[in-house]
């Protein structure tokens, strides 16, 4: 099936929001709660452990924050050697081996840091698969891709103006997929509990396969990596 450059695009992207919804729901079920793929609420207990006089968590946590910094540095300096060479397939490479080595840590490991490996991934995602079609979306979680969606609906609804309803579409989409993994990882989580992950290498193979369709299509990296000129910004 031959498909425009813009929807080989926006199939890249919402495959890996599959791959973002089976980490996040991975790292909940079987980490405490904790979401591994934003630093958002780990800065919160950073500095809430600070704040109690809890070293060993607040180290943890500083840990974690230091990973995922070090995550958004390596993806922001490494793009710059990909200007000929998607950056988006290293990206998916992290996330293999993310998965590889979260297989290996015991169930007794502190949360946090278990999920070192997935921070780390989840920032390379993020800065890899965070354009398509024009938009400005996120991978790894759902807040900013749920307001663009309804808010591309509403403006819909009052304006009739086509450009909102493929606004809609499109971050619509991303957050349909993205839960199209969460419940997928829900089925595997529950099979093999801890070594569910591996099934999550399947979704990277089809991104992989997706990502390579969008290039034959005539991508350019620099939509994705070196240019950010989106008329939705991620905020």
């Amino acid at each position: 099936m031959i498909f425009k450059q813009e929807h080989r695009a926006t199939i890249a992207h919402h495959s890996m929001a599959m791959v973002g919804g089976f980490f996040g729901v991975y790292a909940l079920l079987n980490r405490g709660d904790t979401f591994g793929s934003s630093a958002t609420a780990n800065l919160i207990y950073l500095f809430v452990a600070g704040l109690e006089g809890s070293r060993q968590e607040f180290c943890i946590r500083l840990g974690a924050a230091a990973v995922y910094i070090s995550g958004v540095v390596f993806a922001t300096w490494i793009s710059r050697y990909f200007k000929e060479r998607d950056f988006r397939y290293l990206a998916i490479l992290v996330d293999v081996i993310a998965c590889l080595i979260l297989t290996q840590i015991s169930a007794d490991t502190d949360a946090v840091l278990a999920l070192y490996p997935m921070f780390f991934a989840a920032a390379v995602q993020w800065l890899a698969y965070t354009n398509a079609a024009g938009y400005n979306s996120a991978t790894v979680f759902s807040t900013n891709n749920t307001r663009q969606c309804f808010a591309g609906l509403t403006e819909y609804l009052c304006d009739h103006d086509p450009a909102q309803l493929s606004r809609f579409r499109f971050f619509g989409g991303t957050i349909l997929c993205f839960h199209a993994g969460v419940i997928y990882a829900w089925f595997c989580i529950k099979a093999w509990e801890l070594k569910g992950i591996y099934a999550c290498i399947p979704l990277l193979v089809w991104v992989a396969v997706a990502t390579g369709m969008d290039r034959r299509g005539g991508h350019k990296v620099a939509e994705h990596v070196h240019k950010e000129r989106s008329k939705y910004e991620l905020t």
